[in-house]
């Protein structure tokens, strides 16, 4: 059992401290009565902290992971709470907001992958580096769906053509340097 001060302030602060703590902070002269000008002892409670539960345990960790942005971690506490709690509203929500969460970072990641290779796409074009257009759009490619996959692998087709014929090749690996791996 431990015992815990609730303390007040003039300005209707309070704050709930174990007694343990107290002793270590304040010196004992100053326990319970006259804290600091002010301040007062307003109530003594004894507090049984109950020992967590696996399911309570895993809900929390899932929390805190999920605050520091691990949402893996934080997913598996929570299909942990899951397996103590089958159908539990709350570890379902959570577990679906962590997919969510993992699914849109994925994504995100993605796009700044094609963005970037855009970017080197078009840096290549406008200074004519053939072979580097070449690579970038190999690299593209994976990534396209539909339409715009049709237009890259023509554009490639294209791309050998120039490659074969060897247009502006002195212009070649400027902007995707052969020391430097591509993306």
């Amino acid at each position: 059992m431990m015992k815990q001060w609730l303390w007040g302030s003039l300005l209707g602060l309070t704050i709930l401290l174990p007694e343990a703590l107290l002793s270590e902070v304040l010196p004992e002269a100053l326990l319970p009565e006259g804290l600091l000008s002010g301040t007062v002892a307003l109530a003594q409670a004894e507090v049984n902290p109950e020992p967590e539960d696996a399911y309570t345990r895993a809900m929390n960790l899932g929390y805190t992971y999920a605050n520091q942005f691990d949402y893996q971690t934080a997913l598996l506490n929570f299909q942990r709470a899951l397996v103590e709690r089958p159908e539990d509203v709350y570890a379902i929500n959570a577990i679906s907001n962590m997919e969510y969460y993992i699914e849109r970072n994925r994504v995100a990641a993605i796009q700044a992958e094609v963005d970037a290779l855009q970017a080197r796409l078009s840096l290549a074009a406008q200074t004519k580096d053939w072979v580097c257009v070449t690579a970038t759009v190999d690299e593209l490619i994976p990534y396209a769906e539909g339409l715009e996959r049709e237009r890259l692998t023509g554009y490639r087709s294209q791309l050998t053509g120039v490659l074969d014929s060897r247009t502006d090749i002195e212009f070649w690996s400027t902007v995707c340097k052969p020391d430097e791996p591509l993306l």
